[in-house]
């Protein structure tokens, strides 16, 4: 027994302090949810939760892209809808400018309507944008075969990203390639000339059909983007799994640690009441000595 040093309070100090540093990482874990919260707690884990986590926040900033992506075409979809129609309204009358009793007044009249709905296409679409972006009226495109492409990104990493074709269907602006192999303007319509019946049909079937292409293109793309949203997701959702597994803490099991520890501290703290009372029982030896 010693009176200047009460090895054994020290002792049971020691191991208390232990377990009261364990009971706050405890309670740290449990009320962050998190079991690896900073580099010190494991560098290795830690590394591999944030590059986990870059690739989540990218995989959803990708979702919001691909749906950004589906309204766009929707959007464009809906002014070629709109610019077919027209066009197959001009191809009909220019089959009634073909009628042989139609009089000059009669293809005056016609030609008028066709003026008409032809500027209509040009407002359809130089006015069809979804927040800016023009698909139907990119002007620097004189020919509609070879449309010029912006990129959609859809994944987390580099070129993961898919082209959009952009149009220019302000046919006054632009040549139309037409099906029997020759290049016109819309300005060459005019139902009230001689052979101008055949110009204009030639024309239009060439414009619906440039148009029909587009459609069918922008369909392909929206498909693609919905199958892409699916894909996304499930990737997201994996990663998302395995960095829980690596930085989430394991309530249950954290509380359990607690509670233990909870009663290691307990013990402590009678124990150090115990072992304080070592000095004075030298007290009480030297006491019996002196008498």
């Amino acid at each position: 027994m010693r009176l200047s040093h009460n090895l054994a309070s020290l002792n049971v100090y020691k191991e208390y302090s232990k377990v009261l540093n364990k009971q706050s990482t405890s309670l740290g874990r449990i009320s962050s949810g998190y079991k690896v919260s900073g580099a010190k707690d494991d560098p290795n884990a830690l590394a591999q939760s944030e590059k986990m986590r870059m690739q989540i926040r990218g995989l959803q900033m990708a979702d919001n892209n691909i749906q950004d992506g589906i309204s766009m075409l929707q959007t464009a979809e809906g002014g070629m809808d709109n610019i077919t129609s027209m066009l197959q309204r001009v191809r009909e009358l220019a089959v009634q400018s073909g009628d042989g009793s139609a009089t000059k007044d009669d293809k005056a009249s016609i030609q008028n309507e066709i003026d008409q709905m032809l500027k209509g296409i040009d407002d359809i679409a130089k006015n069809t944008e979804f927040n800016g972006v023009k698909l139907l009226n990119d002007t620097s495109i004189n020919d509609n075969s070879k449309p010029n492409v912006m990129k959609m990104c859809i994944g987390a990493n580099t070129d993961e990203n898919i082209s959009i074709p952009k149009y220019n269907f302000a046919f006054s602006d632009v040549n139309v390639n037409c099906l029997d192999g020759t290049v016109m303007n819309f300005s060459s319509i005019d139902v009230s000339k001689p052979g101008g019946t055949d110009k204009a049909l030639s024309i239009v079937d060439g414009a619906i059909n440039e148009v029909l292409k587009a459609r069918s293109q922008y369909g392909a793309i929206e498909n693609r983007f919905e199958s892409e949203i699916t894909s996304v997701n499930e990737i997201g959702d994996r990663i998302q799994g395995a960095e829980s597994s690596i930085r989430d803490v394991d309530i249950s099991k954290e509380i359990l640690e607690y509670s233990k520890d909870s009663l290691l501290s307990e013990a402590g703290t009678s124990i150090m009441a115990q072992t304080n009372k070592f000095p004075q029982q030298v007290l009480s030896i030297l006491e019996n000595v002196r008498r």
